[in-house]
Parts: C-alpha cells; structure tokens; sequence
C-alpha cells in the first residue's frame, strides 16, 4: 500500500500543476498588434492583426484560443469582428484602433494602436513673424515652415534635416535662402512674393508655397 501511494503521488500533484497554469491563463491576453500601413494618404486600406493568448480554452487541450471572440474599433465608426480585420480610412486624422478579446465566460482584455491618415503625402504650411506679412526695410523677417509627412514629425526639428529647401524672395536681388527658418531684410519697399519649394527626396515629393509680403518704408 505504501508503494501503491508513492506512486499515485507524482500523478495527483501534476493535476494539480496542470489545474494551477490553466487558472493563470484563464484571462486572454494579448501580445502583439499590428496595423498597417500606420501612416498613408485617405482613403487609405490598412490591415490589422493582434496576436492573444489565454481565455477559456476548453475546446483545445493544446491552449488554442479558438474560443476567443475578437472585436475591432477603428476610432472612425468602423468595426469588424475577424481576427484579422480590414478597414479602408475616408478621411485625414489620427485615429485610436482598439481591439478587444473576449471569452466564453465574459473575460476580456484589449489592445490599441494609433494610425495617421493624411490629406497629402506632404504637408507644409508657412508663416512669418509679423502680422499680415507686413513689415518695413528695417526689420528683420523670419520665415517659418511646418511639414508633415508619414516620415517627418513636424514637431521634431530633426526631422527637417532630411527635406530640402529653395526659398525665392523674388525682390530684385536673385536672393535664394536654402534653410529651414531663413531670415531676411528687404532693401527696398514693394510688394513681394515669396516663394519656397519643399522637397521630400526620401519620397521624391516636392511642394510648393506662396507668402506675399508688404514691404513698406519705414516712418521717420
């Protein structure tokens, strides 16, 4: 009898191990997702898939989560309900995708991703330092410029190193200024129109801006 309950010792202690590791994966859990493209121009298709684990996975003694219900949010009002889900973006914005596991006996666990859809593949806008572009042959004025592409962070000064800029003052002078934020004093008063070509060569994009400035002489 004592040889009998040696043996049987080693048997109940691995049902109870094997009890044990299927309550600490009773809840889904997940490990990865992946939306792509993250960054496009709208409409823009993206593909998603999150990896889970866990749930209640009485239907497969491996620990499948053939089980699991997945349910995606696409931030814009579009949903699915497939493991990999599909979703075409209509219009420019950031948006929070969400998806959600859920089991059998209500458990769930949910993961996001953010994804940027643009109006173009490069964005800039322009601006100077004085109100309504008007200023005098006596001030400095200081051109600025924000980009934004699925490769450049506008607010990432970094990131400007990799675009090219051609700035046109167009006052006379052939004066042509290659920086991010050039400044310029005119030498003389008119009405000139400034133009800068924003070149994106990792995407073989080029754009293009118009800023109107009114120089005038100063008061004495």
């Amino acid at each position: 009898m004592k040889r009998a309950q040696l043996i049987l010792l080693p048997a109940v202690l691995l049902v109870f191990l094997a009890i044990a590791g299927c309550n600490d994966e009773s809840q889904p859990k997940f490990t990865r997702i992946r939306v792509y493209p993250d960054c496009g121009i709208a409409p823009m298709n993206v593909e998603g898939l999150a990896i889970v684990s866990g749930g209640n996975e009485s239907g497969d003694p491996t620990g499948g989560n053939n089980n699991l219900e997945i349910t995606w949010d696409f931030g814009d009002g579009g949903s699915s309900n497939t493991s990999i889900a599909y979703h075409t973006f209509t219009l420019p914005g950031e948006y929070n995708i969400v998806a959600t596991a859920t089991d059998p006996d209500g458990q769930t666990d949910s993961i996001s991703q953010m994804v940027t859809v643009m109006a173009d593949s490069l964005d800039i806008n322009t601006s100077t330092n004085f109100l309504g572009n008007a200023a005098t042959t006596n001030d400095t004025v200081r051109f600025d410029l924000r980009a934004e592409s699925c490769g450049i962070d506008p607010d990432v000064d970094g990131d400007y190193r990799n675009l090219v800029f051609t700035w046109h003052m167009n006052d006379g002078t052939d004066t042509i200024m290659t920086s991010h934020r050039p400044h310029y004093q005119f030498p003389a008063s008119g009405i000139y129109d400034v133009i800068v070509d924003v070149t994106y060569p990792a995407g073989a994009i080029t754009r293009h801006d118009t800023l109107r400035l009114d120089i005038s002489d100063p008061v004495k």
